[in-house]
Formats: structure tokens, C-alpha cells, sequence
């Protein structure tokens, strides 16, 4: 509308009162068109939604939900339906029934840790954030800061899966009493350090700022691929799990979680050996352990799942920590199909390789073969089972609804077996939110993908991210020799930044169909990696990326103080890709030279993450540090 000139005097007449009620009639008219084109607009983009704004990840969070919520199983849960039982031995002796004295129960997620960083993988009991604090994004790129060369153990080199590095921030009472280097103590002020135990059989101990050592690395000679865990409370204890076992006196395969004392450096304490509970032989510990109330809470590759009461103590003015452990529960299961002998043919498998997740005192873990449990941390009591097919690596991840009033999880799982409509090497890595408090399926998704060999199965050993903030309504995956389709969905390339549209008016890309994997005229599929990202309410996919190198890494995502999301994925060609989170744009990617099994860890504005020294473009192995800007 035009501009009115001003008059130098203005007087009243007659028609200039006729001038302003059309002028005011106009107006009117065009407020009422352009709500309409805003109605009309809005039905249209209905068909391919786009994540709107919500609170940011750092505010205040929903109410928690009330304390009487419990565990009520699902018909189709019941691990009955599946063959399934337990049987606990505490403190040495086998036991019909189990009640813990001194209850475990984990608060919400943000209560986990009580010193800033991320302690345990996922960061949380929840394993729902690989990153701590927001990040402040300008140009949208990843710069590389720092890097340290690391070795090799045997055929064993660099960072292995999950291999998430610790990223914590001691205060300055503890730094003085820790083994840092002197000039560490004299700044009399936190530290942040980034702790990483890699497979060449050394813990290392590195300056987040400038990658410097701040402690000599602690050689423990076995090799270490999962990630370790920091006591939450913000003692200087480490515990790292083993994942090749050793042969012991009596000639049987022993791991362990070690337990390090960060004053001394020295080890302190360790659980495992060789256990004669577990009905298989392979001992290793790759989940990431975590503590509630005193206690550390495990699973084992061997098919056991484990507490133990530290009776920790730290002395901040006496410059001391220790652990005196006792109290250690051992939850044993047995289901149908099962065998101990690995060689077994169509046997599944025990085993607990994901990470323990837990909502306050239930305990939930996917294993070797292709189960979900839910169990009482109490009792050590088997509350449900859930059926995810096939073997799942990757870590339950929970969700509180809050308007729900439950918890949601989500899984993914591997391809180990053929699937006879597919043809001989390939399967189904199915996708699923489940209801945490009945074990009832919510909805499910799959994809095609190899079965891979004995070093590599393909489907998902990543663990989902469940969005927060602007992405608050997605679930994303990552996968590993996935089928190709030729294709994304959502048009993640022709949609445009929403940073870079008009206020209010971010937009999308036309719908395209969901693309579907397609065999070549051999009934081969193309194989590679692939994102995707599922709507949390329905199952549909919202927007998908392909790419030939595959997935083990998590994806990471982190989020600006306004809630905007940001994906950094690593893959096995040893590039990491900086992605828009709600629309899957691609904004920037660094190529580290060689394969990225591990997850990183952000804190704040800072990216670590180690490298396997193999594949890529042929560079060592290295801990990276990268600047998120």
C-alpha cells in the first residue's frame, strides 16, 4: 500500500473522511487474503512437515512424570511367549528371588552427572546426548584444531566401536589433588580433559583446548574399543571395559573392567575374569558401564547382567579415592533358541554388547540375540521381552512423555540372517519405538541391508538420536551396508536453509515418494551408508541420505541456545559430514584420512573423535579434535 504524503496543513473535509474508511476497508480486505493464502499454504506443506521451534535443549524441561508410573507389561512382552527366565547369584551364592536393600534408582537424564561433560557413552542414563552444552554456528563449518598420533596393539590400531571419548570438566579442588602436570595445579582453575582409551592398549589424558597431555597415558596392554565410564559424582574414578579377552592361568578367555584411580593413575580394582555363571564362553565388556546410588550397573558379552556397590570414597582435602566393593548381583537369562556355542548354526546368541540404559529403577539392554529386556534393578526380576528380530549392537535409547505419561525407546538392529525373499546375504535391520512401561510396539521400519561377514554385519550398530529442541519431533539412524535406492526422500538437496528464508516463512521441498531398494538384474543391491530421519509420532520417513561409505558412528547431533539442530555424522571412509538435522542438507564436510568407527564427543563448541588408522585416505590412527563454528 502506498505511502500517504504528508501536508504541510491539514484541514477536515468531507471526502477526506470518505478517503480513510476505504483506505481502512482496503486494508481489511487484504489482511483476510493474505490469511487465507496462509491456511491454504499450510494445508499444502501438511503432506511433508517440518520440524517447528520448541524450547531449547538447555531450558527449563516438562514436569517429571509422576512418581507412581511402573512397569505394566504387554501381552506380546511376555517373556514367557519367548522362553525366557532368569537366575540371579548375589554375593556368591545362586538365589530363587532377589530384593536390593539399598534401592538403585536413576534420576532423569540431566540429573545424571554432577560435574559438566559427558561421563558415560551417551552421556546419560538415557543415552540420549553424545554432546554437553550449545553451540554458537556462523559460517556452518568443522575446522580441525588439534591431533594426536596414536599406535597400534597387534593388529588392533586407534579407536574401535563404540570408542566414544569421556569429556569432563574437573574443578580446581580436584585438579590439585590429581596426577596432572604441575602447571594444571598452579592455574588453579577447572580442567577440561578429554579421556580416551584406545586400542593400542593406552588411556590417553588430553587438554580439550590445545590436545596437550595432561597426564603420561596409562598403558594398561589390552585393547579397548568400547567406551569407559567417569563416576558421575564427580570422583576421579575410571572405569574401562576390556574387549579382547586373555587367556588366564586355567586357560580360559578372562576380561575385565578395570577400575583407575585419576589421583594415582594406578588401578584400583577390577570385576570380571572368567565367570562361570555365564552360559557363554566369550568374556568381553564393550558397553559403557554407569552408576546410580553407589552402584555400577553392566552388562557382559558373556549373556550376564551385572551391579556391583562400589563404597566409594573421595577426599578432596586429603587428596584420596578408593572403592570397596561387595554387594556384586549377577542376573543370568536363558531363552528359546539359544545356545552358549557361538558356532552353533541358526542358534542365537547371548551376549550384551549395547550399553545399559535405564529409567529410574528398570534397567533396558538389547543383545546378541535379537532381544530386548527390560529388568528391575531391585529384583533383578525379567519385567518383559521384546522381539527386535536380530542381533542388536545398538544402545537403547529412552524418551520421557511427559503427555503421554510413559517412556518411549528406541532400537535398531543388525542384519546376521538371510532373509529367503531377498535372496542368500541379505536381511532386514528393522527400526522401532516402544512403549518403556509395556514393551508393546508403537510402530516399526525396515530397510535392506547385508549380512555382511564375520567383521562387519550390516543393518544398524549405530545408536538413534532422539531428537530435542526445533527437531523435537524426529528419530534419526544411521546404517551400514545398506541397500542403495538410488534416491533421497524429502528433497533434502532442493530445500532451502531455513536460516536463509524470510521470518516465518521457512519452506520445504515437494514430497517425493518413499524410495524403495531395488536389486540389479543378478539380485544384487548397491551397498553403502544411509541416514535416516523418522517422524517420532508415525514411523514415516522425513528425509534419508545415501552415500557409499558406511556407518558405525552415531550420529551426533548439537544444538544452538535457540534449540536449532545440527548433525555431524562420521563414517568408515574416514569423513565427517556437518548436516542441517531438520532437513538432512549437507553444510560441510573434513575428511580425517582414515576409517571413523567411533563416536565423538562435543563439549560445548569442541568435536573429539578417534580414527581407526585404516582405509580412507591412508593416514595413522589419531585422537582429531574439531571446531564446531
Amino acid at each position: 500500500m502506498a505511502k500517504r504524503k504528508r501536508r504541510r496543513r491539514i484541514r477536515m473535509q468531507p471526502r477526506f473522511f470518505l478517503i480513510m474508511v476505504a483506505a481502512l476497508g482496503a486494508v481489511i480486505i487484504i489482511l483476510l487474503l493474505v490469511k487465507k493464502v496462509q491456511s491454504d499454504s499450510k494445508e499444502q506443506l501438511e503432506a511433508t512437515p517440518v520440524p517447528t521451534a520448541t524450547l531449547a535443549p538447555t531450558a527449563t524441561p516438562k514436569p517429571a512424570l509422576p512418581d507412581d508410573v511402573t512397569v505394566t507389561r504387554a501381552d506380546s512382552a511376555n517373556p514367557g511367549s519367548f522362553g525366557f527366565s532368569g537366575s540371579i547369584k548375589a554375593n556368591g551364592k545362586v538365589v530363587s528371588s532377589f530384593s536390593r536393600t539399598d534401592g538403585i534408582l536413576f534420576g532423569r537424564n540431566m540429573e545424571y552427572s554432577q560435574i559438566p561433560g559427558i561421563t558415560t557413552f551417551g552421556g546419560n542414563n538415557y543415552r540420549d546426548s553424545f554432546a554437553y552444552g550449545t553451540v554458537t554456528v556462523s559460517d556452518k563449518r568443522l575446522r580441525q584444531s588439534w591431533s594426536k598420533t596414536i599406535g597400534a596393539l597387534g593388529d588392533w590400531s586407534g579407536t574401535g566401536w563404540t570408542g566414544q571419548p569421556l569429556i569432563v570438566q574437573w574443578p580446581a579442588e580436584t585438579v590439585k589433588v590429581m596426577n596432572v602436570s604441575q602447571s594444571y595445579k598452579d592455574a588453579n582453575a577447572p580442567l577440561i580433559e578429554v579421556i580416551y582409551p584406545a586400542m593400542d592398549g593406552n588411556i590417553y589424558f588430553l587438554d580439550l583446548e590445545s590436545g596437550a597431555a595432561t597426564r603420561t597415558a596409562i598403558n594398561t596392554g589390552i585393547i579397548q574399543k568400547g567406551t569407559a565410564c567417569i563416576d558421575p559424582r564427580g570422583y576421579p574414578l575410571l572405569f574401562v571395559g576390556q574387549a579382547i579377552p586373555e587367556k588366564n592361568e586355567q586357560g580360559n578367555g578372562a576380561a575385565y573392567i578395570r577400575v583407575y584411580s585419576l589421583i594415582s593413575g594406578e588401578q584400583i580394582g577390577q570385576f570380571g575374569g572368567f565367570d562361570w555363571f555365564a552360559k557363554r564362553i566369550w568374556q568381553a565388556y564393550d558397553g559403557s558401564p554407569m552408576i546410580s546410588n553407589d552402584t555400577l550397573v553392566y552388562g557382559g558379552e558373556n549373556g550376564i547382567f551385572y551391579t556391583v556397590k562400589l563404597n566409594a570414597a573421595y577426599d578432596p582435602s586429603a587428596g584420596t579415592v578408593s572403592i570397596n566393593p561387595d554387594g556384586i548381583v549377577k542376573m543370568r537369562y536363558e531363552g528359546s533358541g539359544y545356545s552358549g556355542n557361538d558356532d552353533a548354526v541358526g542358534a542365537r546368541r547371548f551376549g550384551i554388547e549395547s550399553s545399559v540404559a535405564a529409567f529410574r529403577n528398570y534397567a533396558f539392554m538389547t543383545d546378541n540375540g535379537g532381544r530386548l529386556m527390560c529388568v528391575d534393578l531391585n529384583t533383578m526380576a525379567i519385567k518383559y521381552v521384546v522381539d527386535v528380530t536380530d542381533e542388536t549392537d545398538s544402545t537403547v535409547v529412552v524418551e520421557e512423555s511427559y503427555d503421554d505419561n510413559t517412556i518411549y525407546l528406541y532400537t535398531g538392529s543388525q542384519v546376521r540372517k538371510s532373509v529367503s525373499e531377498l535372496g542368500e546375504g541379505y536381511g532386514y535391520s528393522y527400526q522401532r519405538k516402544i512403549n518403556g512401561l509395556t514393551g508393546a510396539v508403537v510402530w516399526e521400519q525396515k530397510w535392506i541391508c547385508s549380512t555382511g561377514d564375520a567383521k562387519a554385519s550390516g543393518g544398524i550398530v549405530a545408536t538413534p538420536h532422539v531428537g530435542k529442541g526445533q527437531i523435537s519431533d524426529l528419530v534419526i539412524y544411521a546404517f551400514s551396508l545398506a541397500a542403495k535406492s538410488g534416491g533421497t526422500v524429502a528433497a533434502a538437496a532442493d530445500t532451502p536453509d531455513p536460516e536463509e528464508a524470510g521470518e516465518g516463512e521457512a519452506e520445504t521441498g515437494e514430497a517425493t515418494a518413499v524410495p524403495q531398494a531395488v536389486p540389479d538384474a543378478s539380485g544384487a543391491y548397491a551397498l553403502g551408508g544411509r541416514i535416516v530421519a523418522y517422524d517420532k509420532t508415525t514411523g514415516n520417513i522425513v528425509w534419508s541420505i545415501e552415500q557409499t561409505n558406511d556407518y558405525w558412528a552415531s550420529p551426533v547431533v548439537v544444538y544452538d541456545a535457540q534449540g536449532k539442530g545440527y548433525l555431524i555424522q562420521c563414517d568408515r571412509g574416514g569423513i565427517v559430514t556437518f548436516y542441517d538435522a531438520s532437513s538432512g542438507i549437507q553444510l560441510n564436510t573434513i575428511d580425517l584420512g582414515s576409517r571413523i568407527d567411533s563416536t565423538p564427543a562435543v563439549f560445548n563448541n569442541m568435536l573429539v573423535v578417534g580414527t581407526r588408522g585404516k582405509g580412507g585416505a591412508g593416514k595413522g590412527a589419531q585422537i582429531v579434535c574439531l571446531k564446531i563454528g
